[in-house]
């Protein structure tokens, strides 16, 4: 049942913010309304296995409403991507089908297929600032900091009150090693959401970061020590030395005067 509750909760938390419309139908189709819009309303108070119930009826009695699909491939990942796959079959112009189907790829680690999802969620909604959201939170996975960055950008410029948004960007910069860039995104975020514990605890760290000292730079190429001085001797010792040798040169000298005189002889 926990399984279920995340599940639902993560990929039907974001469809919620892109269609909260009740369901309306004319004529044949408003047993399906009201199925839906009971789903809707279960799928709100967290009752998320009688929403499916709900939704699956909606189905059955309406086939071709694309977000039907979508609220019941919320609670069973597995069979999620048939489920998405009908959501872009009925509405190929919509965003909606791409987004959670990248969602859903998500959360099963493919990021490089979630990518190409996204993209296309982009392509068809240049003004949802969801696409360009996870659009970035994929890049993000991918290590791909400067386009997630770029994205994120994107919703902030067009949705500048998700501080969810703000948090992904701050993250990106960080990775980059920009903190200081990452304070004005979580200062921004804290603003939205004073008591967010995963805001508070990634401003602890970032300003932990910018208060380590920093790195000293390179060192210059290695040059060798000069070796060290020997003890030199003191100035007395020099002049005794050399006073020294020189009476031993004079005397020298003498001797060899000497002995060229009684040479002469």
């Amino acid at each position: 049942m926990n399984m279920t509750k995340n599940r639902f909760t993560r990929l039907a938390a974001g469809l919620l913010l892109l269609a909260t419309a009740p369901f309306t139908y004319a004529d044949n189709k408003a047993d399906a309304a009201a199925h839906g819009n009971k789903g809707n309303e279960l799928a709100q108070a967290t009752k998320y296995d009688e929403a499916i119930v709900e939704f699956t009826k909606a189905i059955a009695l309406n086939s071709k409403d694309e977000r039907l699909y979508a609220y019941r491939a919320a609670a069973k990942l597995p069979e999620s991507l048939a489920d998405f796959a009908k959501v872009i079959e009925i509405a190929p112009k919509s965003e909606v089908g791409y987004l959670e189907r990248g969602q859903t790829l998500m959360i099963q680690n493919q990021y490089d297929m979630a990518l190409v999802d996204y993209n296309k969620a982009v392509e068809l909604n240049a003004k949802n600032p969801v696409c360009y959201d996870r659009r970035g939170y994929a890049f993000y996975n991918l290590r791909k900091y400067d386009e997630a960055i770029k994205d994120y950008t994107s919703s902030i410029e067009m949705k500048p009150d998700n501080a969810l948004t703000l948090n992904r960007r701050a993250d990106a910069y960080v990775a980059l090693g920009q903190f200081a860039k990452a304070v004005v995104d979580l200062d921004a975020a804290l603003k939205l959401k004073p008591d967010d514990f995963d805001t508070t605890q990634r401003m602890a760290y970032v300003k932990a970061k910018l208060a380590s000292p920093r790195l000293q730079p390179a060192a210059a190429a290695y040059v060798p020590p000069k070796p060290p001085e020997s003890a030199g001797m003191s100035m007395p010792m020099k002049i005794g030395i050399g006073v020294a040798a020189l009476i031993v040169l004079v005397v020298l000298v003498i001797i060899l005067m000497k002995r060229k005189i009684q040479s002469n002889y």
